[in-house]
């Protein structure tokens, strides 16, 4: 399969990869659902919910995955996978805006 990841638009496959998908803890900061595809298609989707931040922050770290998604290698191991990204709340409010791009980089590297 080529290396296309397309991105998720439907409520119902952010709910499926949530409820059926192999939890995965990057950080804790970080999770990721992985799920089997139907169609043998990567997928990827975001998920940061009101608590991570505001709407500037929220947008900057959808940026981040959109980025690294585009530009990375897409892992062999996710190959025909659904990947969905989820940003958790922090006790520190501050923790997103003094995290940089490098380090959720090495996270999506070791995925």
């Amino acid at each position: 399969m080529a290396n296309k990841v397309y991105p998720l638009k439907r409520s119902s496959n952010f709910k499926e990869a949530a409820t059926l998908g192999k939890k995965q803890r990057l950080a804790s900061w970080l999770t990721i659902h992985i799920i089997h595809s139907a169609d043998s298609k990567n997928y990827f989707g975001i998920t940061a919910s009101r608590k991570v931040g505001g709407a500037v922050i929220r947008n900057k770290l959808k940026r981040w995955v959109r980025n690294c998604v585009r530009t990375e290698k897409w892992p062999a191991k996710l190959d025909s996978k659904t990947v969905v990204f989820v940003f958790r709340a922090q006790p520190d409010e501050s923790f997103y805006s003094n995290i940089k791009y490098s380090e959720f980089k090495e996270l999506f590297q070791k995925i």
